[in-house]
């Protein structure tokens, strides 16, 4: 196995383009090219295909870069580790996380570990959904993963419970009837409707509680994060559920206002999850202790 040939092939899928890739590594545009050319002879299948602006994986090319960009990213880790001191005060932690796990819990703890405690730590933050950050976990890239439930997929991984929260109905000025009444669910489907893609948690726990009910909601208006719900729903698009805490800046200040229905959704739950399969800097062990001694809310 010819390590140089991956790290070749990482720079290459890295920028999509032989130039640029050659430019990082300090190397020509020739010599790049022969070992991508080997590294395919070697595998027996090809793993770019040329265009007009550079190269496209193929799709054996896309699977190889999946792991190859999750071995390099554990490298990188490594030397910055050891290029530091061992101390947590200049360490780096990897976070992956959801939008509702940042804005209901991640900001706050940051807060008071950053500014009070550790302030030359450095975080390196990726958000996505749920099911995401899990397999950034697993692939090494983050050190922990801050997502809110439901999940799947934590076989062998360690879960904990960090805080506990509630999605709301809220809705914005064309809808003030709504206010201080209680909607019947059943009702719901006669007001437009502000929610998330059907792939995402929180989409696919309302359509489950709903349907436990013998009710289906369509949503007028899909967004692709949770980010958005509030300022739709702000603007009028519909009603929707978004999680309290997410929401409350918007209810205090009168932009929207919550309604209230005949029942209540069952409360969910932010989960800190780590892999006991891969090493950990000091900083992010401190994050987790940090995270851990805190009173579930």
């Amino acid at each position: 196995m010819n390590y140089e040939y991956y790290k070749i092939f990482y720079y290459v899928g890295k920028h999509k383009n032989i130039t640029r890739a050659a430019a990082d590594l300090f190397s020509s545009q020739p010599a790049v090219t022969r070992a991508i050319q080997n590294l395919e002879a070697e595998l027996g299948c090809r793993l770019f295909v040329r265009t007009k602006n550079g190269v496209e994986f193929t799709h054996d090319g896309g699977k190889l870069y999946e792991y190859i960009s999750a071995a390099h990213s554990q490298i990188v880790k490594g030397e910055e580790e050891i290029s530091r001191s061992n101390s947590v005060e200049n360490g780096t932690v990897y976070i992956a996380a959801t939008v509702t796990a940042l804005r209901c819990y991640l900001f706050d703890i940051l807060d008071d570990f950053h500014l009070n405690k550790f302030p030359k730590v450095k975080f390196k933050i990726n958000t996505g959904s749920t099911n995401n950050c899990i397999n950034q976990l697993k692939s090494g890239i983050a050190d922990l993963a801050f997502v809110s439930t439901p999940y799947s997929n934590t076989k062998e991984l360690n879960v904990s419970v960090i805080k506990q929260f509630n999605d709301v109905l809220i809705g914005g000025s064309k809808f003030e009837e709504l206010k201080d009444k209680v909607l019947p669910l059943e009702e719901l489907r006669s007001y437009p409707v502000v929610g998330l893609r059907s792939h995402m948690q929180l989409r696919q726990f309302i359509d489950s509680y709903l349907s436990e009910k013998g009710l289906s909601v369509t949503p007028d208006i899909e967004v692709d994060s949770a980010d958005l719900l509030v300022p739709m729903i702000r603007h009028n698009f519909g009603l929707g559920f978004v999680p309290y805490d997410m929401a409350r800046k918007a209810i205090e200040k009168g932009e929207v206002f919550k309604i209230g229905i005949d029942r209540e959704l069952p409360a969910r739950q932010i989960c800190i999850i780590s892999d006991p399969h891969h090493p950990h800097t000091n900083a992010s062990r401190e994050l987790y202790r940090t995270v851990l001694n805190k009173t579930i809310t």
